[in-house]
This record gives C-alpha cells, sequence and structure tokens, in this order.
C-alpha cells in the first residue's frame, strides 16, 4: 500500500455503490467452470527496481507461494493463513499466465485476496530471492510499484523516490511527484500540527478535529469509502471440536471460570448448547452487549461523525441490515441477566485495549458503565497488540479485547461475502479473534463456495442473527476512515475503495499530484 509494489488489480468505486476491479499487474482473471482453478493474464514489460528485470508468471507465483502457509509452511506473511484454505497453488503455465489452484473455490473473487481492496501479496522479485536468500530479501524492498524505498525505519517511516521505469507512467498514472514520506507519527496533536503549518500536505487526525480544519480549509479525502467497526471479542469461546478445514481433533482450553466463556462439551462428547456454561456466559456476553451507551461514545469520541453499530461484521447502513440484530441500551435488561448467570454481584476481569489512543478511550468509556451498572471491574491492560496476537494465533486466548473482531469487520464489505472465516476453526494457524464457533465454520463453507448470490444472502442473514443470539462479537461504532489534506497543494489524488486499514486506508499515491 505505500506504492513501492503493485497487486494483481486494483480496486475501483462504481456509480451504484458497489467496489469493483480493474487490471494493475493482471489484465484478467479466466475461472474454470469447474471452479478448481483459474487463469490470470499478466500486463507484459513491467519492470522490477534496482534492474532486477521484467516481472513474469514466475515472480506473480513465487510471491503468493512464499507467502502460503500451505506452500510454505515457515511463512510469517501477514495473510498466511488467509491464503491456506484458498490457495493450493500458483502456477506459472507460461512468462505471461499463471495458474491459482484452488485448495477451496471462494465466491468473493478476485476483489477479495487479489486486489488492494482487501489483503493480498504485493509482487516480489524470484531472482532477488534466488541470489539474496531469505535474509537478503528481509533488507531488500524491490518491487514493481510507482516508489522506490530509500529508507524503512521503524517508529519513523519510510522515504521512497519515483521509479523512472514504472510500468504505469505510459499509462498517465503517475508517479507524479519525485519524492514521498510516509511518517509514522504517533500523536495525534503533532500530527494536526504538521498539516496546520505545511510541514505535510496529508494527515490523518481525530475525527473531532475534523469540523474545526475544514473549517480552515482543509478536504477530507473520502475516497477509500471505508468504515471501520470498532467492537469487543469475547474471547475464549472455542467451541469446534475438530478442524472445519481438516477434520482433526481440536486441543483447546475452555476456561468456563470466565463467566463469559461456555463449553459446549462439559456433559460429554457431543456439541450441545445447553450446557449449563453455555447458557450463564450466553446471558454474560449479552449484559455486556446491552451495558453500552453507544450514542454517547459516538458523540463524544468520534465528534458524531460516524454510525452506530451492533455487529462488528454489518453497517447498519447497509440496505439489508435487520434491527433485530441491534443490541440497544438497556441497563436492565443487562442486570437481568446478569442476575440470572449467577453474577448479580458483578466479577473481576481483564480486558485488553489494543494501542491506539482512540481504542483507549472507548476501552475506558465502556468499562467504567460496566461497573457502574454490572458491578463488573474490569482490569484494562494497554499493552501492545503485539503482545497479544500470538495467543489469538495459537489459540490460547481468552481475554476479551477491543477492536480485535477483525479481519471481516469493515462497513463496506458487500454483505454476501462469506463471512466467519476468522471468527472459525478455518482460520487456524493463522489471525483469529480468539473464537472457533461452529456456525461462523458453517457459514464461510457455505457463503465461499456458493456461487448463487441469494443463498449466500440467505446463509449472511443466519450468520448475524447466531451473532447477536450468543452476542461473540459486539459492535460499539463505525469509525469512518478519513484523512485531511491541504486541496491548494494537492490538487489531484485518486484514492480508490479500501477495506485495509494499513496507513489509515491512505492508497494510490502515485496519483498524487501537486501545485507546485
Amino acid at each position: 500500500m505505500s506504492g513501492a509494489t503493485d497487486t494483481l488489480f486494483i480496486a475501483k468505486a462504481q456509480s451504484d455503490g458497489s467496489v469493483a476491479t480493474e487490471p494493475m499487474l493482471a489484465l484478467d482473471f479466466t475461472l474454470d467452470p469447474s471452479l478448481e482453478f483459474g487463469d490470470f493474464n499478466l500486463r507484459q514489460g513491467v519492470q522490477f527496481h534496482n534492474g532486477w528485470g521484467e516481472m513474469t508468471a514466475k515472480d506473480i507465483a513465487f510471491s503468493y507461494n512464499d507467502a502460503n502457509s500451505v506452500t510454505n509452511p515457515e511463512s510469517i506473511h501477514g495473510q498466511a493463513g488467509d491464503f491456506a484454505p484458498l490457495i493450493k497453488s500458483m502456477e506459472p503455465l507460461d512468462d505471461y499466465t499463471v495458474r491459482l489452484n484452488y485448495r477451496n473455490y471462494d465466491s468473493r473473487g478476485v476483489l477479495h485476496r487479489f486486489s488492494s481492496f482487501w489483503q493480498t501479496a504485493g509482487i516480489v522479485s524470484s531472482a532477488l530471492f534466488e541470489t539474496s536468500g531469505v535474509e537478503g530479501m528481509q533488507d531488500d524492498y524491490t518491487g514493481v510499484g510507482a516508489f522506490v524505498i530509500d529508507e524503512w525505519v521503524d517508529d519513523k517511516g519510510l522515504e521512497l523516490h519515483a521509479f523512472e521505469d514504472y510500468w504505469g507512467t505510459s499509462e498517465g498514472l503517475g508517479p507524479f511527484v519525485q519524492r514521498l514520506r510516509l511518517l509514522q507519527i504517533g500523536e495525534a496533536a503533532s500530527r494536526r500540527a504538521m498539516l496546520e503549518t505545511n510541514e505535510a500536505q496529508i494527515a490523518h487526525v481525530p475525527l473531532k478535529d475534523f469540523p474545526a480544519l475544514v473549517q480552515m480549509g482543509f478536504t477530507a479525502q473520502k475516497g477509500a469509502g471505508f468504515n471501520s467497526i470498532d467492537n469487543i471479542s469475547m474471547a475464549g469461546n472455542y467451541w469446534e471440536q475438530f478442524s472445519a478445514l481438516t477434520g482433526a481433533p481440536l486441543e483447546r482450553d475452555r476456561d468456563t471460570s470466565k463467566p463469559w466463556v461456555g463449553n459446549p462439551f462439559e456433559d460429554g462428547d457431543e456439541y450441545d448448547e445447553t450446557t449449563p456454561s453455555m447458557i450463564s456466559s450466553m446471558k454474560v456476553r449479552n449484559a455486556f452487549a446491552h451495558a453500552i451507551d453507544r450514542e454517547a461514545l459516538l458523540d463524544s469520541i468520534l465528534g458524531g461523525l460516524g454510525f452506530v453499530n451492533y455487529q462488528p461484521y454489518l453497517s447498519t447502513q447497509n440496505p439489508s441490515y435487520n434491527t433485530d440484530w441491534n443490541f440497544e441500551k438497556d441497563y436492565d435488561l443487562a442486570r437481568s441477566l446478569m442476575a440470572e448467570a449467577g453474577h448479580a454481584g458483578g466479577f473481576e476481569m481483564d480486558f485488553h485495549l489494543r494501542d491506539q489512543a482512540q481504542w483507549h478511550e472507548t476501552g475506558e468509556a465502556i468499562a467504567a458503565t460496566w461497573l457502574a451498572e454490572l458491578g463488573v471491574k474490569a482490569n484494562l491492560i494497554k499493552a501492545a497488540y503485539s503482545t497479544y496476537r500470538p495467543g489469538l494465533v495459537a489459540r490460547t486466548t481468552n481475554t476479551p479485547a477491543f477492536a480485535v473482531c477483525g479481519d471481516e469487520n469493515k462497513a463496506n464489505f458487500p454483505y454476501d461475502w462469506a463471512h466467519g472465516f476468522v471468527k472459525s476453526s478455518m482460520s487456524a494457524g493463522g489471525y483469529g479473534v480468539g473464537q472457533e464457533i461452529p456456525y461462523a465454520s458453517k457459514s464461510y463453507l457455505g457463503m465461499a463456495g456458493e456461487p448463487d448470490k441469494a443463498k449466500r444472502e440467505v446463509l449472511a442473514a443466519e450468520f448475524y442473527t447466531n451473532n447477536k443470539k450468543f452476542a461473540n462479537c459486539i459492535g460499539i461504532f463505525e469509525v469512518p476512515q478519513w484523512v485531511l489534506y491541504d486541496a491548494e497543494q494537492v490538487v489531484a489524488w485518486d484514492q480508490r475503495p479500501m477495506a485495509n486499514g494499513n496507513q489509515t486506508a491512505m492508497n494510490n499515491y502515485r496519483t498524487i499530484k501537486l501545485a507546485n
């Protein structure tokens, strides 16, 4: 997303509000009627940075196979576990044709795992790997993008310069600036100051700062069309006995001493949603969901910009949203549910808040309400996400967390896209939400392999209905991922739809044009 390398397709907004794709490194994709494979036809003449030659199908296959934990068990790529159930292998057929051999067909198509809209793989050089090996490539960022990375330092940022042999230049796609600096500035006040003093032309600032800055003449860039959905994952509910992907037995710690954790096997080997811990934990989770003043949080933390949310996997603004899926604020109901679960006096728990000021502020407010209304004392753990994530991958986490119900918690995801992957054993070996739920696996497997949109929509409704019933993942509000820019300096910028929050959904830097 920094512009240092490209993806196979780029997202494109449609007039009806939907998102399609247009060619980037791939010109088209042909799906075989068997749904067992599909072929990418590649753009010719694409050059790698630093003299590494022309990109071919071999490089495409290498990039995906290296990232995929099926073809490379040692992969630590962010999508290693995401590619695993989808891609059996990528196979070069000739220099400009690469075949995707499906492990499991996915109805979400190229927009999902092969475009800039969601999480995919950037293309890197197989020749560089053959020459430099794993360690050499860790310090060499050669790609095929519009910009070449000069420096990349954690907690500082990236320095890039325009690539003179970029394939898109001849097509009028840029780059139009000679140097690009992406600075990692942790303090929101500092980012705002850099914008106001012209030290930066584009900046991400808190939404509550927008009214004043817009009045000063800055412009909101909304081209990503992206609202993230802040949420709470009731981690520890590992309800699957066998892997939905392989059928292998799953060894999980279902610690029912945690009031929000249920064990469907506590009375035997058969899955049973009516065991005592399943019933009581469901009431506790629902009590939490109803003991949240979302309207007040929206106003105080987002300055009223955004929308209340109840289901982290669906926007309340989606035309297909059903208000039956709401968790309306009802403190009396919440207290009643806690009493029925045997926790009328409350209890003490840990609550992980991911490392962002807004998430800390929201989590603190919710914890204060739970203490006042339910008697629940939440010990707030404000540790780096990097310390929490390993437990999600290992399926050992049973600490509820704020903003962890991803990766599907994006308001611009299509309603009929397959849901449930990260909330099921399908994603084991990669990122998960600290839960493995049978209805999530059923939903994902049914939707991903179903070509009929109407049937996918039925399965989607079933998924949302179940999440409402069991309150596994609880929505708070939708956060617009906008940035502000100085329109007197930035005179053009074709930002594209995006559901990935990296770099605050900023993208397509190659199209930025400056006034001078």
